[in-house]
């Protein structure tokens, strides 16, 4: 039965991605990039250096004591939070899946979506820094409130809310899960058993709080990171004759259908870019509405700061660390001998490193889903706390949350990655057409901000900070006397 529901929720999902889904995005990304004045190419170094750095601004501008929410947040610290539900399964196991199924082609893909949805990150994350709000004990934004503004009623981000709610904490963590799952499945007797230590582990962390999520992805993630990304590329250095190799096949099979090394196995265009734009999609969560939600808990002076700092991270995501993943697969070839997801990722590694290199790689397949799991939790609270303040309603959604990751432990594979497709499509389909509508507004935000960076950077004025009343908007925060 699960196996008909999973091959009837993928022919939906094929239909919806190559007639809605695929054409909503990259319409919304060329849009975005034309009316930003390529925003995510230009203003790369300013992105970069907002990471790196502290905000001073944000802390001498005039803002009462009274007005600042307990748990201030940094972009830094916001953009870990952003990026642990990014980095993870999609990078790793999705990269790996495209490629099985769509050939070298779909890595090319989840280029192209990466650099168009760069820019479709900055304004929905811009926005959701402007309309963001003070909840006292931290910034709540996102969609759920630029959801207000451009239909003036609240039953659109509500609505939105418990989408996110739903997916992010009962489908998407089930993904990750599963992945945990299938890579430990030989070291324990049931799959079970690796459902309830990770559900352990995710509810001591998610009980604690944003503090808690927010120091265990501060600290997980760049160490996960710098050293995945030092072995990754190490094998692609190393190995450089099938590295130029690969790459002429990403090219190649991204443009028509293909026949690889010789071996009659082809790739079509339609299947390499529909996986491609799937796997792009899921692996940097650009236009989903996602990714403003962490976005939104940071202290900056200006919106747009936030909203670079978060297309910097599409490209740390995909053009990184997911092509990381797809080059040495492709390198050893596995990809043609019938194997898929983390088998794939596995087979591969081991091609170049070994099986003495097998410890390595379980600690990766371990952390990188779990931190996961936790930006995806996130996520789910924050939404499920813009439809109510009970907390009785939020420790029962931890306790559904953590019982989930149990139950997803025994889920096929395949069926929750389909029903991940069809999530996705629906959320990114919503939010870009509410971007669409307020998009002169964050296009507004960007020149202000681009205006009193100029001037700073001559020694004409001081870092930029921005004021509602300067592009004439009403936001919750942004006044002057804040």
């Amino acid at each position: 039965m699960l196996e008909a529901i999973s091959q009837g929720v993928a022919a939906l999902g094929f239909i919806l991605w190559t007639w809605l889904f695929g054409v909503v995005l990259i319409i919304g990304g060329i849009y975005f990039t034309i009316k930003t004045r390529f925003v995510q190419f230009t203003m790369v170094y300013d992105a970069l250096r907002l990471i790196g750095g502290k905000d001073k601004a944000a802390n001498e501008a005039t803002v009462s004591e009274k007005n600042k929410p307990k748990n201030n947040l940094s972009a830094f610290q916001a953009f870990c939070i952003s990026e642990s539900s990014r980095v993870g399964t999609g990078n790793v196991t999705g990269t790996a899946i495209a490629i099985a199924i769509g050939g070298p082609g779909a890595l090319f893909w989840m280029w192209v979506m990466a650099l168009l949805g760069a820019c479709t990150s900055f304004v929905e994350s811009t926005l959701g820094q402007l309309y963001k709000e003070n909840h006292g004990d931290r910034f709540m934004g996102g969609p759920m409130f630029y959801f207000q503004r451009a239909y003036k009623s609240k039953l659109p981000g509500k609505v939105f809310a418990v989408i996110v709610a739903i997916m992010y904490v009962f489908v998407f963590n089930s993904i990750q899960t599963n992945t945990i799952t299938d890579t430990f499945i030989s070291f324990v007797p049931e799959r079970i058993f690796i459902g309830i230590a990770v559900s352990i582990v995710t509810m001591f962390i998610i009980f604690g709080g944003l503090k808690r999520i927010a120091q265990a992805a501060t600290t997980l993630l760049p160490f996960m990171v710098i050293v995945f990304l030092i072995v990754s590329y190490g094998i692609i250095l190393f190995n450089l004759p099938e590295f130029f190799s690969a790459m002429g096949l990403v090219f190649t099979s991204a443009f028509g259908a293909e026949q690889i090394a010789g071996g009659g196995v082809g790739f079509a265009i339609g299947t390499a870019m529909q996986q491609g734009l799937r796997r792009g999609l899921f692996s940097n969560e650009a236009g989903l509405g996602t990714v403003p939600i962490g976005a939104s808990t940071s202290n900056v002076s200006h919106p747009a700061k936030q909203g670079l700092v978060s297309c910097f991270g599409v490209y740390v995501d995909t053009i990184l660390i997911a092509s990381a993943t797809g080059f040495f697969v492709i390198m050893s070839g596995a990809y043609l001998e019938g194997y898929t997801g983390v088998a794939l990722v596995r087979a591969g590694f081991i091609h170049f490193m070994g099986p003495s290199s097998e410890p390595f790689l379980l600690v990766m397949l371990l952390l990188l889903p779990l931190t996961s799991i936790l930006g995806n939790y996130f996520y789910g609270e924050t939404s499920l706390r813009f439809l109510t303040k009970s907390k009785s309603a939020i420790n029962i959604f931890r306790l559904a949350g953590g019982i989930v990751i149990i139950l997803a432990s025994l889920a096929p594979l395949q069926l929750v990655w389909n029903l991940g497709d069809i999530f996705t499509g629906t959320l990114v389909t919503l939010n870009i057409i509410v971007l669409f509508k307020l998009g002169k507004t964050a296009f507004a935000v960007l020149d202000d901000y681009r205006t009193q960076l100029k001037a700073f950077k001559a020694g004409k004025g001081p870092e930029p900070v921005f004021y509602d009343d300067t592009i004439g908007v009403d936001t919750p925060y942004w006044k002057r006397n804040r």
